[in-house]
């Protein structure tokens, strides 16, 4: 039984925080290891080798520069997808956001919500928790960068997978807008499924920026 406060209603994350959530990551992430099940392995809406699966929504966007921006997260993707059979495969999470890891007196307490783990490059699910860790920063590459920091205190990362973590990173916040807005045509009312639109938005733009400038988390 795992009890604690979820990490989404933490006001203010302190650096100490954000690190050691970034060795839990890769403490899970050692302990899967070598795990497998047969429905490890189905195709579900979140796996992030295949986010390229979500680009047919693009053009479900009206406004030309909302458009490109998600075509531009896309593309990043894309620029590393035949990477992927080469990076080291796993059971991982799948679904690191902040509504699924748990706080209690200040310290990870456990993760939640499984129903998107499956098997994947193990770099996703550090991908994935940045993608969500990094949004509604003024200083998203810092950020990004102490998590990483924990996360290599226990698992260092090969250097392919540093590569391709920032594509990732842009891969997820396209996925996550791109399946967003194909939801709000079927349901403008819910709330549950668009609670992070905007900041996702922000967080895209933010990073095409800081690319365009030859900045990144390595």
């Amino acid at each position: 039984f795992i009890v604690g406060d979820e990490i989404e209603n933490i006001v203010d994350i302190s650096t100490n925080l954000l690190a050691e959530f970034g060795k839990t990551n890769a403490e899970y992430n050692q302990a899967m290891q070598g795990f497998t099940h047969p429905a490890a392995y189905r195709r579900q809406r979140w796996n992030q080798a295949e986010a390229g699966r979500h680009m047919d929504k693009v053009s479900l966007l009206e406004e030309p520069q909302e458009r490109a921006l998600l075509q531009w997260g896309f593309d990043q993707w894309l620029r590393v997808e035949n990477m992927l059979d080469g990076l080291p495969r796993q059971y991982i999470h799948g679904d690191l956001n902040r509504e699924n890891i748990l706080v209690e007196n200040g310290r990870i307490s456990g993760l939640v919500d499984f129903g998107d783990a499956c098997m994947n490059p193990t770099v996703c699910d550090l991908a994935i928790a940045l993608a969500y860790f990094m949004m509604d920063q003024e200083n998203p590459l810092g950020s990004g960068r102490i998590l990483i920091g924990g996360y290599e205190h226990i698992r260092v990362l090969e250097a392919l997978e540093r590569k391709v973590l920032m594509p990732l990173i842009c891969g997820r916040r396209a996925t996550s807008i791109a399946v967003s807005h194909s939801r709000r045509l079927i349901d403008p009312d819910n709330p549950n499924w668009f609670s992070s639109e905007q900041s996702a938005w922000r967080l895209l733009e933010q990073l095409r920026k800081l690319l365009r400038e030859g900045r990144d988390l390595q």
